[in-house]
């Protein structure tokens, strides 16, 4: 990793996921966030809405079409599944990106379409990213110019059931997942 700092910008910053990113991100020593999205409250200080994130100072949280993409090397899209892909889409292709939607989790655009009811914008985008289960694509992820991350729910699946599929300890054909929240997803 080269000695500068990652610019970066959060899309959604005012939403749940959005805040929580903005909070893991405050302190980090190789990330600057430079910019942050949040159309309903476009003209704001971050610092305005979120008084305990003080270490971004003046970043105003401003419309998508609104950030200077020349600056910025990561977008870590916060948005809603359908949302975020109308954003990425039309990323400059320089800038990587992190989804934490559920916009390019599947490798099928007819999948996503049948889960989501919408068309996905770039079916051929889908086949590229990468799933970023960070220990079992811990080598795909550095070079990946998209993340797709998972969910909770298949990232506590996959996470247990990967080496007992990998050791043979069970197979994958017909296992079946009863998984419960008591919350609903952010």
């Amino acid at each position: 990793m080269s000695e500068s700092k990652i610019s970066c910008c959060i899309l959604g910053a005012s939403g749940y996921t959005g805040a929580e990113m903005l909070r893991l991100l405050s302190g980090h020593p190789n990330i600057d966030v430079k910019a942050a999205t949040a159309n309903a409250l476009a003209g704001r200080k971050l610092i305005d809405v979120y008084p305990h994130l003080a270490t971004f100072g003046d970043v105003e949280l401003v419309n998508a079409d609104q950030v200077n993409w020349s600056e910025i090397d990561l977008a870590i899209s916060c948005l809603p599944h359908g949302t975020s892909q109308d954003i990425i889409e039309n990323l400059p292709s320089h800038v990587r990106v992190v989804d934490l939607s559920a916009d390019y989790r599947f490798r099928s655009a007819d999948d996503y379409e049948k889960i989501y009811s919408r068309s996905h914008l770039s079916a051929e985008r889908t086949k590229t990213a990468v799933y970023g289960l960070t220990e079992f694509a811990r080598a795909e992820l550095p070079n990946a110019d998209l993340v797709a991350c998972p969910g909770c729910y298949p990232t506590a699946t996959l996470l247990c059931l990967i080496p007992l599929v990998e050791a043979g300890v069970i197979k994958s054909d017909n296992l079946i997942i009863d998984a419960k929240s008591g919350v609903s997803g952010a």
